[in-house]
């Protein structure tokens, strides 16, 4: 049956308190009564349907990333647009050439070395808990842990605190439909053009004394026979630390939410620790921290028997469609032995798949896996006491206060 025309902007507003809260009511509702709509507070178009999700995320040419770049551009000078920010803004057959370097440069290179460094880190890290008393699971564990790897990775491991490494991606976001208010933009392009000095800092250093690590290779790659411009380095590093940090931070600390309303779960991997990968795809399915993302349609296209003119920036609501139970018979339920979990479009899908997503989940089962081996309970807040940030397109806590047993 065709959706009723008349109604393609329901008053649904996915920055409200409530859907903030938990979004997975609203999401239930707009796959079953409006599946494709304008939402609030902008008029965005929002897709929440599994096969309408992945028909958006695998068709550029109808769908382009390039609107990312309105996003990031609120440190541009007045009257001038920065280049596109490479992969996450752009289109085949450009975004290919960049991915392909990164993933040289990055995927084949930083992963593996890091895994001493992740073990090590996540000892250290809980070696300091105190378990006699509730600690804040973000501040002592998920953000200095994440933030170790990834300052490794681009090499500020020396040279930046992780406390303005963290100012600096929390403004980040918070970069949202519609814009920020002057204040947030304010400091937006500070913090931007503060990290933008250390990135160049390294990019100088690895010139004069080349190492084996991924700005080394980035310095010195090549797209169609030219050498990358500083502009598109620092895009680069910008790319892979905001996507690779925040969005796995806030994946700990579902994990920990989890496990500590799932004792039984817990249990069952303490038990039984090679189902720890199963766990974590489901997670990224059950809870992910990305809900969405955002595309611009290049011409008039029919969703779900709602048209959506050229011209217009659509959110493929990736959460929602995990939740989707024409593709995951019993959504709702987290499921440890769910089959074909795999399917689930939290890292995207077709060309724009994350190229983080291995990093990801290795982060997180070490993590996990030397959390499980030294401790047997899980205490968190209630959900309604979770101190939710306020964001368009990550879902995670500001802080998470646990006891561990």
């Amino acid at each position: 049956m065709a959706s009723d025309k008349r109604n393609t902007r329901p008053g649904i507003h996915l920055q409200s308190p409530d859907v903030q809260a938990d979004p997975y009511p609203t999401y239930t509702r707009m796959r079953n009564e409006h599946p494709v709509c304008q939402v609030e507070p902008a008029g965005t178009w929002a897709v929440s349907r599994f096969e309408d999700v992945r028909y958006v995320l695998a068709n550029p040419k109808i769908f382009s990333a390039s609107v990312a770049d309105d996003l990031y551009n609120l440190d541009s000078p007045a009257g001038k647009r920065k280049p596109p920010r490479l992969i996450i803004s752009q289109d085949p057959p450009e975004h290919g050439k960049y991915q392909r370097l990164v993933n040289k440069a990055f995927l084949d290179k930083a992963t593996k070395p890091l895994i001493p460094l992740m073990r090590d880190t996540a000892q250290s890290l809980l070696g300091n808990f105190d378990t006699a008393a509730p600690v804040d699971f973000v501040e002592h564990f998920a953000y200095p842990y994440i933030g170790t790897i990834i300052q490794q990775i681009v090499g500020l491991e020396n040279k930046q605190s992780l406390s303005e490494l963290r100012h600096w991606l929390e403004l980040e976001e918070r970069v949202a439909i519609p814009p920020q208010d002057e204040a947030f933009t304010k400091a937006f392009k500070a913090a931007v053009a503060k990290q933008n000095r250390y990135f160049l800092e390294v990019m100088n250093e690895r010139r004069n004394e080349p190492r084996n690590d991924v700005v080394t290779q980035l310095v010195n790659a090549e797209v169609d026979g030219k050498k990358l411009t500083d502009e598109e380095i620092l895009g680069l590093l910008c790319l892979l630390v905001s996507a690779g940090f925040v969005t796995t931070t806030h994946m700990l600390s579902h994990a920990i939410i989890l496990l500590g309303q799932k004792p039984d779960t817990l249990a069952e991997l303490r038990e039984s620790p090679q189902l720890l990968p199963a766990f974590i795809e489901e997670l990224f399915r059950f809870s992910p921290s990305v809900l969405a993302t955002v595309r611009k349609t290049t011409q008039a296209v029919t969703i779900s028997d709602v048209e959506i003119p050229a011209g217009k920036t659509v959110m493929p609501l990736l959460a929602a469609a995990n939740r989707d139970s024409a593709a995951f018979p019993n959504p709702d339920t987290f499921d440890l032995h769910r089959p074909r979990v795999g399917r689930h479009l939290t890292f995207g899908h077709d060309a724009h798949t994350c190229l983080g997503a291995a990093l990801a989940r290795l982060e997180l089962k070490i993590a996990l896996q030397t959390l499980l081996g030294r401790y047997a309970q899980i205490a968190c807040p209630a959900d309604e006491d979770l101190a939710r940030i306020d964001t368009s397109f990550v879902r995670g806590v500001s802080e998470l206060l646990v006891r561990f047993h």
